[in-house]
């Protein structure tokens, strides 16, 4: 960690100046080293750094033979990195860094930026590239996160399970509608304090039960969950899993013979989840909000100190965007889980023809079904 990076906090940035951060930006490999010169595009020759007072660095590499060969190859160092096309300057991008980090509201770092920008006779930055550049630091966030294939759970350890809905209205006005309420799956390990949360199709076994095959680990000891009939013998995906279940119909949150029957936590995670969600214009926007929440609660979050945090964010940086010639992590797609492919086929219900259910006894074995009401305890937003 370079020194001026130790114990730094919003009141420090200030007093940095353009180049005590490109020496930052260096260290955490955000930003090339001048020795680190490519070799020449146009003639395969060696490149060497040059003073160009145009550039964004303030130098560029220029082909050593550009005398001997005329050869006009010339590299710029910012070339696929996070700088590259930036306009603002690098002192900026770093203050809009550090203030994502921190989960500052644009309108906070709008003022707090600009001020900084008056100080030093320069003009104003606008609303529109502050959020421009909060969207490019939410895609590092999403592809470092989506690398990230942890299962959760395993010997010994509980997994609490549980939904909850996004609600957008057009306008934030107007009823809500069943299309307009979008169903999360949260998958909750109470002993690591680690868990993850899924856009989903519906309520059904059919749209939660791969998702938890997937992600979970199957030597897991432990199952909660509220007692919605999508959940019924949830245990059959795990090895040798006990299944724990309160009911929320009758107001039971915390089983009283056994405390930690209860989904609490994951109901708490949820709500902190939801606070995240900024925008739910559309539902690739929501996804990147998921996953922002993922990241900040699995990696940002596991560091106390903000210098800590920082030099981590401005490393993942780097992996992204590695720089010239190097290629960078890339999202990673995953196709969505289906009872097919996570051979759990046989498990799901035979039959959702309620009225035959119906007029059953309570002694008949019948595969159950999915409630549509699902559990009108649980939390709607």
């Amino acid at each position: 960690m370079h020194p001026l990076l130790e114990n730094i906090n919003l009141f420090d940035i200030s007093s940095l100046t353009e180049e005590n951060v490109k020496d930052i930006l260096t260290e955490a490999r955000v930003l090339p080293e001048k020795i680190s010169a490519p070799m020449c595009p146009t003639c395969g020759s060696e490149t060497s750094a040059n003073r160009d007072s145009s550039r964004k660095l303030g130098w560029m590499w220029i082909c050593k033979k550009k005398n001997q060969l005329k050869c006009s190859g010339k590299v710029n160092p910012t070339s696929n990195t996070f700088f590259e096309n930036v306009k603002i300057h690098i002192l900026d991008v770093f203050v809009l860094i550090v203030c994502f980090i921190v989960k500052l509201q644009i309108s906070l770092v709008l003022e707090q930026l600009n001020m900084f920008r008056r100080r030093r006779g320069q003009p104003q930055m606008s609303w529109a590239t502050i959020v421009d550049f909060y969207s490019r630091l939410r895609e590092v966030a999403e592809i470092i996160g989506s690398h990230h294939d942890k299962l959760l759970g395993g010997p010994g350890k509980t997994i609490l399970l549980d939904e909850t809905f996004l609600t957008k209205r057009k306008y934030n006005k107007g009823r809500k509608t069943k299309t307009m309420t979008q169903v999360v799956l949260g998958i909750y390990c109470r002993d690591d304090k680690e868990g993850i949360f899924f856009l989903v199709d519906g309520e059904k076994k059919k749209d939660l039960w791969p998702r938890i095959a997937r992600h979970c680990n199957p030597e897991t000891s432990v199952i909660c969950t509220d007692s919605a009939t999508q959940y019924h013998n949830i245990n059959k995906l795990f090895n040798d899993a006990i299944h724990k279940t309160t009911n929320h119909k009758k107001g039971e949150f915390v089983n009283k013979t056994d405390k930690l029957n209860t989904i609490n936590p994951l109901e708490n995670e949820n709500r902190h989840f939801k606070k995240s969600i900024v925008s739910r214009k559309s539902e690739k926007s929501i996804i990147q909000y998921m996953a922002l929440h993922f990241y900040r609660r699995t990696r940002l979050n596991t560091l106390k100190s903000l210098d800590a945090k920082v030099q981590m964010f401005l490393e993942d940086i780097s992996w992204v965007f590695p720089g010239y010639g190097k290629e960078g992590l890339q999202l990673k797609k995953i196709e969505a889980p289906t009872v097919e492919s996570e051979g759990i086929s046989d498990m799901m219900p035979k039959t959702f023809n309620k009225k035959l259910l119906n007029a059953l006894s309570d002694d008949d074995e019948v595969p159950f079904v999915d409630d549509e009401d699902g559990d009108p305890n649980w939390e709607e937003f």
